[in-house]
């Protein structure tokens, strides 16, 4: 958990970085959230197209089948062609999940820009329990649902209290001795 959570706090930490030193850059203005987030996508979409040769073979796809992988993904977005899976929902459902991490990735610069980047990973972090309990619900494209264990909600339920300590107001020692 705290290794698959250190590459998204290193990317809170280094925008977090990027909006202070712009404030000074820019004389007391801030950054532009939207091309604090475009670059930070450019930077995405470039290190998954330079690692996916070696992310494709851990995933037992040899370099000359990449293509076809591909070509067969690209058909199923558009509903082209004959695939051998179901591409039910396609483009509708891949282009709400692009708006929708669009949107999250906004609100989490803004959150970014207003507190810190530790209250962001936080917020992160609380997303992926919330959005596994959202997803094992009977959906349209998942009629059956998934059954969570008592360990997950447990989990969960303490990360979420954790947020919600941490974000709690806190009184300073100088009004206790008032």
């Amino acid at each position: 958990m705290v290794i698959s959570s250190a590459f998204q706090a290193g990317a809170s930490i280094l925008k977090e970085s990027v909006f202070v030193d712009g404030a000074k850059r820019l004389k007391g203005k801030r950054p532009d959230i939207f091309v604090v987030n475009s670059f930070g996508s450019g930077f995405q979409a470039l290190f998954v197209f330079l690692l996916l040769p070696l992310l494709s073979n851990l995933r037992g796809i040899k370099l000359a089948e990449l293509s076809g992988h591909l070509n067969g993904g690209a058909e199923c977005f558009l509903n082209v062609g004959e695939s051998p899976i179901d591409c039910g929902g396609a483009p509708f459902l891949p282009l709400l999940f692009i708006f929708i991490n669009m949107a999250f990735n906004i609100s989490l610069l803004n959150l970014v820009k207003m507190s810190s980047a530790v209250v962001a990973s936080l917020t992160a972090t609380s997303a992926v329990p919330i959005s596994i309990y959202i997803l094992s619900l009977p959906l349209p494209y998942i009629p059956q649902g998934a059954e969570l264990s008592a360990s997950f909600i447990l989990g969960g339920m303490v990360l979420l209290t954790g947020l919600i300590l941490y974000n709690l107001p806190q009184s300073s020692k100088e009004s206790k001795t008032d």
